[in-house]
């Protein structure tokens, strides 16, 4: 029996794990990426803000985009357009 239970802790960490590596190598959707620079999702999901952080630090297309979408009309960043990346 405490083979299962060791067994199965084991299985649940490295989900876990598993799921952190793959989703900071995931590109974020547009939205997900105008809720960061926002700061919706640091304070909806922390876990999630910290993937998009991480993946922004190594993705320079999602960086790209990121910008891409501030400078749009009516998009955060408009009336600002001289904020510096925070990423």
């Amino acid at each position: 029996m405490g083979t299962y239970l060791i067994a199965a802790v084991a299985a649940a960490i490295i989900y876990r794990i598993g799921r952190e590596v793959v989703g900071s190598f995931r590109h974020p959707e547009d939205e997900e990426l105008l809720d960061y620079w926002n700061d919706i999702t640091k304070t909806e999901d922390r876990s999630a803000y910290r993937q998009i952080s991480e993946h922004l630090a190594t993705c320079e297309q999602c960086r790209d985009r990121l910008d891409e979408l501030r400078k749009r009309p009516g998009g955060p960043g408009t009336h600002s357009p001289l904020i510096s990346r925070r990423y």
